[in-house]
Parts: C-alpha cells; structure tokens; sequence
C-alpha cells in the first residue's frame, strides 16, 4: 500500500509565519492575445512538505544535490506517536522507553497536530510543539544510522521560541552526522505506528538548495 506524506502544494498552504507567499503569475495569456497561457509559480524552499537539508543553518553546510537523488529510499523508518498540546515541547524524556532498532534510517513523530492543519490555521502555524535541542543526540545515540526525522507540524521550531529553534535545527542539520528534517509531513494514517516502512521521496527541484518542497510517500 503507498501512502502520501506529501500535502499539495497551493497559494492556500499553511507557511511559517513570516515566509513570503506562494504567487501563480501569468507571463503569457490567450486573453491578452498569446496563442498560449503559461505560469511562473514562486514559493519558498520551505514551503509544503518539505526537507531541510544542513546548508539551512550551516555555512557549509549539505545540499539537495549532496544528499538526496530522485525518488531517494529511505529504510527503516519508524512512526512513534507522542501525543502533545499546544505551548508544549518534545524532549529527551519523551524518548524514554519508545522501541529501538539501532539499524532505522528514518524516525517519523505523531504529535497530533496534523488534526490543525485544515480545521485551525492560528493553532497550527503558531500553537505547535517545538523540538528541545537536546532531542537531536539522543536521537543520534538510539538511532546510529539515522538520516531523516519527520514531523507532523509547520516546523520543529514555534515562533514564540524562535532561539531555541535555531539551535535545534543547529543540532539535527550541523552537527555530525547531519539529520535531514522532514517539516509539515502528513502523518494522519493510524496505520504508520507499529511497523516499519520504507519512504520514497522526490524533491520538485534538485539544486544546491538549503531546503526542498518535496513528494514523500510511504511503502507499508
């Protein structure tokens, strides 16, 4: 069974407070007389589903084009689900006790907050949890071989805590080796916790970018 991850990308989608819009601009039009309509679409590298890679936070830091390939496979992955309410953070301590394999590439987290999305923007882009800094090396010392993390918020920083954001994504993106985030991940299906999976991802533009709208979808 495949199941997207990706949410479409629209002028409509939710952005982190204080990115620039989405814009669809007519360059050419049949009712201004061209033979043909055609669109120059401008969004953000961290608009929609989308990674951050380490040049996000880091001077010289990773790429799209160093890290990823198209349709790159990411396996195993694990989706834990820690409930959380807004104004509250994801620590170490929430880590305690989840189930480990040393050998899992990917970690997804299920706060709940996917729920937000289309039914309470204010909430989802502002009332967030946030990742504390310390979450990154814990990470790295259950999961060795981990590559990605993924979530179901706007981002791992709130806006109200922006500082502390920075430093986490310092901690997942420039320390070694790097963690790629997965940011605004679409992880509404009960049946992602509990087993292993495998995620396909395909970046929309391959370049030396900080970051990438991309299509993931899972294989259970």
């Amino acid at each position: 069974m495949i199941l997207p991850l990706s949410y479409p990308l629209s002028r409509e989608s939710p952005l982190y407070p204080g990115s620039p819009e989405i814009s669809i601009n007519l360059i050419k039009s049949i009712d201004r007389g061209d033979n043909s309509n055609n669109s120059i679409v401008t969004f953000p590298a961290h608009a929609g589903t989308h990674i951050d890679f380490p040049r996000h936070f880091c001077r010289q830091g990773s790429t799209a084009r160093d890290l990823l390939e198209y349709g790159s496979c990411i396996a195993p992955v694990y989706c834990y689900d820690l409930p959380k309410t807004t104004g509250t953070s994801i620590s170490s301590d929430d880590l305690i006790g989840i189930p480990v394999d040393r050998k899992a590439r990917g970690i997804l987290i299920r706060t709940g907050f996917y729920r937000y999305r289309q039914s309470d923007s204010e909430t989802y882009l502002s009332g967030h949890p946030w990742i504390q800094p310390d979450v990154p090396d814990t990470l790295r010392k259950l999961f060795p071989e981990l590559i990605l993390f993924g979530i179901d918020t706007i981002s791992i920083s709130n806006p109200s805590k922006r500082a502390m954001g920075h430093e986490a994504h310092r901690s997942f993106l420039c320390r070694k080796p790097p963690i790629m985030l997965l940011e605004d991940t679409n992880l509404s299906y009960d049946c992602l916790t509990g087993r292993a999976l495998m995620i396909h991802i395909y970046p929309i533009f391959l370049d030396e970018l900080d970051g990438v709208p991309v299509i993931a979808v899972v294989d259970l």
